[in-house]
């Protein structure tokens, strides 16, 4: 859980547990400062099962304990449901997610099921020139626009049209009070992951966005992969390029399966899971959308196809 300065995440968590007072929940928090007062905000859950991380961000200058904290609670915690983390306003959202996808020990013993991402529709204006929050946007799965009866519908059009632009497959919710019915911790995995199948199926989507700071480029290429032999592709491509290339994520065909892949990048750290299954009447059409600072779309494309397309016995 991340989001603007004020946006209402600790609201939205302690709506979140009431939802689920039938899960078992742990959390992690983190705020700047010598002394935490959030888990003093935290109701509903047991005091044993929030662990804070205090005078720093998770993700810069106790990444370590970040990770060790994250071991430890697997090993205190075994029978927990769902781990909530919530970061602070500032942090750095691709260090807290990438631990997941490239720490071996973690992926064995955690499934990351998605970032959401709490907006400040009455402040949008002033905090989205902040990188901080451009890059919360970018790398978050859900986003709540909060504080929505305070502004225009008009206001809102925009801020939603401002989000596609930094993250156009991300779902998004409208919300008050980081009210939400619809967020379920037992399907948001499969419902975020739903919905980005179907944003990245629609043509409409597929652009070059460019802006000063951020470009968004999708690559469709048609046909069913091998995918082995594109993880040997992507997964250097992603290493290499992870300092301009902020997070890269996708919908493969591979050959021989009857579901699709999910892929996805953060931080040059790479994650594949299984999609939804291939209809026999559904376009065969491998997307990939690529987010990042300075991102060559041509080369990556003759790079991709190239690779793909070298005979598999030379």
């Amino acid at each position: 859980m991340t989001g603007f300065l004020g946006a209402g995440k600790t609201t939205f968590i302690n709506h979140i547990i009431k939802l689920h007072h039938h899960l078992k929940l742990a959390l992690i928090e983190n705020e700047f400062g010598e002394v935490s007062v959030d888990s003093q905000l935290v109701t509903g859950i047991n005091g044993n099962q929030i662990f804070e991380l205090s005078n720093g961000c998770i993700c810069c200058t106790i990444t370590n304990e970040f990770s060790l904290a994250l071991t430890g609670l697997s090993e205190q915690l075994p029978d927990i449901d769902f781990l909530l983390i919530e970061t602070t306003g500032v942090a750095d959202l691709s260090q807290v997610i990438r631990p997941f996808y490239a720490d071996n020990e973690l992926t064995k013993r955690f499934l990351l099921t998605g970032a959401v991402c709490i907006v400040d529709a009455v402040n949008f204006g002033q905090m989205i020139n902040l990188p901080p929050q451009q890059m919360q946007l970018i790398h978050s799965d859900y986003i709540l626009i909060n504080k929505a009866e305070d502004v225009s519908s008009e206001t809102i059009a925009e801020i939603s049209k401002s989000i596609s632009a930094y993250n156009s497959s991300a779902k998004t919710e409208i919300t008050n009070f980081a009210h939400t019915e619809n967020f379920r911790l037992e399907t948001a995995g499969s419902d975020i992951q739903e919905k980005m199948e179907k944003k990245l199926a629609a043509p409409v989507l597929f652009r070059i966005v460019e802006s000063p700071r951020f470009t968004t480029f999708t690559h469709r290429f048609p046909g069913f992969i091998d995918l082995q032999k594109f993880q040997y592709w992507f997964d250097y491509f992603a290493a290499i390029n992870q300092t301009d290339i902020f997070r890269i994520k996708g919908v493969l065909f591979p050959k021989g399966e009857t579901t699709k892949t999910i892929v996805q990048s953060v931080g040059g750290a790479t994650s594949y899971i299984e999609g939804s299954f291939i209809f026999p009447s559904e376009e065969i059409m491998n997307t990939l959308v690529f987010i990042g600072r300075s991102v060559d779309f041509e080369r990556i494309v003759y790079e991709l196809e190239d690779y793909l397309s070298e005979d598999e016995n030379p």
